[in-house]
């Protein structure tokens, strides 16, 4: 896997907000991690990965990032 620079702390608050951009970015850095983790057999299953997606998009507008 590539060496990613995480999202700044302005981009997780955007998201955590619900900002769409900044999901996207949030998203974009996970992507190589959550297609790697999906593979079965050497083949990506896209239906886990945007299971994947979803749920951690979920949880992204769940965190409360104030404590």
């Amino acid at each position: 896997m590539n060496r990613y620079i995480p999202p700044n702390f302005e981009i997780i608050q955007k998201s955590v907000v619900g900002d769409a951009n900044a999901m996207q970015k949030v998203l974009a850095h996970y992507n190589a991690y959550i297609l790697y983790f999906t593979k079965q057999n050497s083949i990506v299953n896209y239906v886990y990965a945007e299971e994947i997606r979803t749920k951690l998009m979920k949880a992204i507008l769940k965190f409360d990032i104030d404590r």
